[in-house]
């Protein structure tokens, strides 16, 4: 048995057992703890790429609506009607069947 002045190395003990005679249970505690950083890594990234979407989707709303307002500018600018305002405004007009040339080669 021990003598009074010695201590027993509990901590010692406890080690050895954790290590050396269980370990599958070890193992399998390893990969638990692996399995949840993975986990937290995952959700971390899956949030990063959802906000990467969203911006994205805005972003893609912004173009489209500017497609659409280039198109209508377009038409708008493309009117003959507009077209033959400015003409009048500045003093132009319509040219007589008389007044054309037609130059073949």
């Amino acid at each position: 048995m021990l003598e009074n002045n010695d201590r027993y190395p509990l901590q010692n003990i406890i080690l050895e057992d954790l290590f050396h005679a269980n370990k599958t249970i070890m193992a399998l505690l390893l990969l638990i703890v692996i399995t949840a950083l993975a986990t937290i890594w995952m959700t971390h990234q899956t949030r990063i790429l959802v906000a990467e979407k969203g911006q994205l989707v805005l972003e893609h709303q912004a173009l489209e609506n500017e497609y659409l307002n280039l198109k209508l500018e377009e038409a708008t600018q493309s009117d003959n009607t507009r077209i033959e305002a400015i003409a009048s405004q500045l003093g132009m007009k319509r040219v007589q069947p008389e007044q054309e040339v037609l130059i073949l080669e």
